[in-house]
């Protein structure tokens, strides 16, 4: 299983935690989802550092 280095977590994993909530994704989905997390992650702290969440 290959893993996401910057993220510590595998598209695979992704995948099979969508598919144990009855969801059936592609590993492209799931590295489209992955991107979209991060990404938000990065606006939360940001909002938190300058105050505003």
């Amino acid at each position: 299983m290959e893993k996401n280095c910057k993220s510590g977590i595998s598209l695979q994993k992704i995948v099979q935690l969508y598919k144990q909530e009855g969801l059936e994704i592609t590993t492209e989905e799931a590295a489209l989802i992955l991107d979209f997390l991060k990404r938000m992650a990065k606006i939360a702290v940001n909002q938190v550092f300058k105050g505003n969440g």
